[in-house]
């Protein structure tokens, strides 16, 4: 059962076994990736309440406390054991590479799928890195990201190439008519985003300036059923009509603020599924990585046995050659499905 009553974490984060002023320090429920941040005080100390994390805390979860201070990085992973309430948790800094967080799944997902393994297993910190290689893969196979990623000013040029006209514009203005005007008063009004899907637009401008002038931005408003001067044609594909105002031929054309990607908090049915096959394939990726770095063992040293949990590599990593393979039709399948879903991969 979840609950919302206080759970204490505290301890020194020390360096040469003097505590550390003013490190950031981060609390990391496994279960729910739910992150809390504090930095510690002139004696280095620091303190968490788990009841401020909104999803609050349960008997059995595994929390992670780690920090990063310049290049000297800690981190300690334990269980919740009730009716225990407070962890004294201290940490002696070790100099080791920053990592970053982790987003299409959690640390508790990649232990349960390998029968319910823990930090006494292998690290919270080797499961980190092998999410984060899935997740790279993952992002340049599909050439997008499942999560909002932020560019700003993203400046465009426009030519041949990257104009477009959109089926209405190619329609003449007489009412009812059939006429197309392909040639020869014709708008080019489409143009499309680097990176997609698009998740929202903050800005977009267009250059007034000639050639060879300084830029002069003039920024445009979206027409959302009242009045402006570009919309959306299609955020899957990134595409954006102009309705006037139209972007000028040449080199800073016009410019824009996004946000692309997914929408992690979209309820969107699409979205929602898109993202849970994205977490499984992240899981098994992760997986994959993990079981193959613990088989490398036994591959170079047959004398060497390696066992996480019921998963048991002997003998040149046979047993882990076995597993990795019954793994890999659900991985493809996985990959199909993405690109069934209108997902390029690569």
């Amino acid at each position: 059962m979840v609950s919302s009553l206080p759970l204490l974490i505290y301890g020194i984060i020390s360096e040469s076994d003097s505590g550390v002023n003013l490190a950031t320090v981060k609390c990391r429920n496994e279960t729910t990736n739910q992150v809390l941040t504090t930095q510690t005080n002139s004696d280095g100390a620091y303190l968490f309440d788990l009841s401020n994390m909104s999803s609050g805390w349960a008997d059995g979860q595994q929390i992670t406390i780690y920090t990063i201070y310049s290049d000297f990085e800690g981190q300690n992973t334990f269980t919740i054991a009730l009716p225990v309430y407070g962890y004294e948790k201290s940490i002696a800094l070790s100099a080791v590479t920053d990592s970053e967080l982790i987003d299409y799944c959690t640390v508790q997902d990649v232990y349960d799928e390998m029968d319910g393994k823990t930090a006494t297993d292998i690290s919270a910190e080797r499961i980190i890195k092998s999410i984060q290689r899935a997740e790279g893969l993952i992002d340049l196979k599909t050439n997008t990201s499942f999560k909002s990623i932020t560019v700003t000013d993203e400046i465009h040029t426009a030519d041949r190439y990257t104009l477009d006209i959109s089926p209405d514009f190619l329609d003449s203005v007489a009412s009812m008519s059939t006429l197309r005007r392909d040639a020869g008063g014709a708008v080019l009004n489409r143009v499309t985003t680097f990176f997609s899907p698009i998740i929202s637009i903050s800005s977009l401008s267009v250059n007034q300036a000639g050639f060879n002038s300084a830029d002069s931005w003039n920024e445009l408003t979206q027409q959302t059923g009242s009045s402006g001067d570009y919309i959306i044609e299609d955020a899957e594909a990134g595409i954006i009509d102009f309705l006037t105002n139209y972007p000028r031929i040449g080199k800073r054309s016009w410019k824009l603020t996004y946000a692309y990607g997914y929408d992690r908090t979209s309820t969107n049915r699409r979205v929602v599924t898109t993202l849970k096959a994205i977490e499984r394939l992240t899981i098994l990726l992760s997986v994959k990585s993990v079981i193959t770095s613990k088989s490398s063992g036994s591959t170079f040293d047959s004398t060497q046995d390696v066992r996480i949990g019921t998963i048991e590599v002997k003998a040149g990593a046979k047993t882990g050659a076995a597993y990795l393979m019954s793994i890999q039709p659900e991985i493809d399948e996985l990959w199909r499905h993405l690109g069934e879903l209108g997902i390029e991969v690569i």
